[in-house]
């Protein structure tokens, strides 16, 4: 950006540094980050999970974590340097003219707290008006951010509203103040896709009517590619590329940028379609490579890669990157080798059905006024089938009874009413020691793998306990199942004495697949099994369950709510609303010439991403 340019930055950052203690070392987690945001600018920031991204944006109003804390450089907001600034300058700050909206809204909000309480709290803290005015702008907020009937549900408290609502009070609370930025962490990350639209639509119409300036940070490039006009893209704790988004994501100047384009699933892609992840794992940030962090996983790294890191320069465009090699570049960075079995198992309809599902019943009960208890509908009369061999995908929006129906199939929940068959057999009728045996030929993969594996126990011992329940092998045994099943999903065997604390996102998800593997099941449910993760770790996840499946001749029932990856893993898709199938059908029909409004709607909420095929991405 010229000096001009810089003199009319609303938020103008300089060689920024941010570190975190680790015992007697220190993590560089942001090293050397440049970029200026101008009035009503939006600005996407994106990379895999550990990339520096969550930390840029908590470190621009120095509410790091953990002790870090910002080494060097500058933030300067209107020429005020936030680095340089006191905690009471800070406070006028946060919340009024730079505000945040987190990832997580029910981890922010106050459980005991109404929604009217939380707004006149962030409003009474910067001295706006009286109660009366306050009230009356937290109902004019909640209208603006789409929250049906504010005069009704501004007396409510967090728990009774779904996730896309928490997140539109977490920006109604981000605007209260009338900020000039409003920094977005990860907004729509988990979301089903019409929720995830809907608070697209809202931030957009946002910026456009009130001219707030927007950073979003986020690892789904569709999202950027709707709602940014520029995109910065981080990589090892740098900035990589960044310039116009159209610029960058059409024509990408690092290979890790068109790496993160090739792993992103597409809609446009027919059923069997192969991810095409990027190769091994980001840099240790605890030990950052003298030359350019990205070299161990690029294919065109050179000997200057590995010796001096590359500057980010400026092309003619407005676009900069940090790359030594220049000319006509392969992008097709972490493309496998074709398999001669092909991408995806097959499956045979007129085989007799794994798994059946009959006028399938689930309700809960509800809570009413005046003593009043109507019962909550989670599933009402659900039919399915599963053959072996066979992906089945299960789409729906947040509310639709997709794990409600993983969770009853699995017999966490009874049903109200209605069949289950495994193997002719029906699962109501059995005896205990005939269910003990089906449930052990039927296993689960939950979407958030931290919170289902047990953090006092070893990896070694979360894969082994399985065998133990079914009373499978000895102690040796299992030990050697154990380092089976860890290389299976891709792991070293060495790493069964650690905690699940020392993984990554996508490690634990593999070890929760190893889990889940152990007792050789003939079915795997995965429940949103790679919606909290980054594309390139979701491609690595999708194609090991598309090679264990094929391996072992699994049967997968899919749950997810992004339908390009769903459409690419599966062999049939069910479209699930309000607790009932309106649609199934093969994969690619579903997709393509849908038969439901609904679906319909599904698949016009899906970001798009640009350019459709990773041939595109030449310079």
């Amino acid at each position: 950006m010229t000096a001009a340019g810089r003199a009319a930055a609303l938020l103008d950052v300089r060689g920024l540094h941010v570190a975190f203690p680790l015992g007697a070392g220190t993590v560089r987690a942001v090293r050397g980050v440049d970029f200026s945001l101008g009035a009503g600018e939006t600005l996407g920031i994106v990379g895999e999970s550990g990339s520096g991204k969550s930390t840029l944006a908590l470190s621009l109003t120095r509410m790091l974590p953990g002790g870090g804390r910002v080494t060097g450089g500058s933030v300067l907001l209107d020429g005020e340097d936030l680095v340089a600034a006191g905690e009471e300058a800070l406070r006028r700050v946060r919340g009024s003219r730079v505000a945040m909206v987190f990832q997580d809204p029910m981890a922010s909000l106050n459980p005991v707290l109404s929604i009217g309480q939380h707004l006149d709290e962030a409003m009474r803290a910067h001295g706006r008006g009286d109660r009366r005015s306050r009230r009356a702008r937290a109902l004019e907020l909640l209208g603006l951010v789409g929250i049906p009937d504010p005069a009704r549900r501004i007396d409510d408290h967090p728990h009774q509203f779904s996730g896309g609502m928490r997140q539109r009070v977490m920006i109604s609370l981000a605007l209260a103040n009338e900020p000039d930025v409003l920094i977005a962490d990860e907004p729509t990350t988990a979301l089903d896709a019409t929720v995830q639209d809907q608070i697209l639509q809202l931030l957009e119409r946002l910026n456009r009517e009130t001219g707030t300036a927007l950073v979003l940070v986020t690892h789904d490039i569709g999202v950027v590619a709707r709602v940014c006009r520029r995109v910065m893209v981080m990589y090892g704790g740098t900035v990589v590329e960044d310039g116009p988004t159209e610029r960058v994501l059409t024509l990408p100047r690092h290979p890790y940028t068109a790496g993160l384009l090739a792993a992103v699933p597409r809609l446009e892609s027919p059923s069997g379609t192969r991810l095409l992840g990027i190769p091994g794992s980001p840099p240790d940030p605890a030990a950052p490579a003298e030359g350019c962090g990205f070299t161990p996983r690029c294919p065109l790294a050179e000997d200057r890669c590995r010796e001096q890191a590359p500057p980010l320069t400026a092309s003619a465009d407005g676009v900069r990157s940090a790359c030594w090699v220049t000319g006509p570049k392969d992008f097709t960075v972490g493309r496998e080798p074709a398999d001669d079995r092909g991408a995806q198992p097959s499956a045979d309809p007129s085989a007799t059905p794994l798994l059946e599902v009959t006028a399938l019943r689930k309700t809960f009960p509800g809570r009413g006024r005046a003593g009043r208890r109507d019962p909550v509908v989670a599933l009402d009369g659900v039919d399915l089938v599963l053959h072996p061999g066979e992906t089945l995908g299960i789409v729906g929006e947040s509310g639709s009874g997709k794990s409600t129906l993983a969770r009853t199939l699995v017999q966490v929940y009874e049903p109200t009413s209605g069949g289950i068959r495994f193997r002719g057999r029906e699962l109501s009728a059995a005896s205990p020691e005939t269910a003990k045996a089906l449930r052990r030929e039927v296993q689960m993969v939950f979407q958030d793998p931290f919170s289902s594996l047990n953090p006092r126990m070893t990896v070694g011992q979360i894969i082994a306990e399985p065998l133990i329940a079914h009373g499978l092998g000895d102690r040796a045994e299992r030990a050697e199942r154990v380092a089976a099943l860890l290389r299976q999903v891709g792991l070293d065997p060495d790493v069964a004495g650690r905690h699940p604390h020392a993984f990554s996102g996508g490690q634990r998800q593999r070890i929760g697949i190893a889990r889940a593997l152990a007792p050789e099941p003939s079915v795997l449910i995965c429940d949103e099994p790679v919606s909290a993760l980054d594309v390139s770790v979701q491609a690595q996840v999708v194609n090991l369950l598309t090679d264990v499946q094929r391996d072992l001749g699994l049967a997968l029932l899919f749950i997810a709510h992004d339908l390009a990856v769903v459409r690419q893993i599966s062999h049939r898709i069910a479209v699930m609303h309000r607790g009932q199938v309106v649609e199934t059908g093969a994969a690619d029909q579903v997709c393509t010439r849908p038969a439901h409004p609904y679906t319909r709607t599904l698949l016009g909420a899906v970001p798009r991403t640009a350019p459709s095929s990773p041939k595109e991405l030449r310079p």
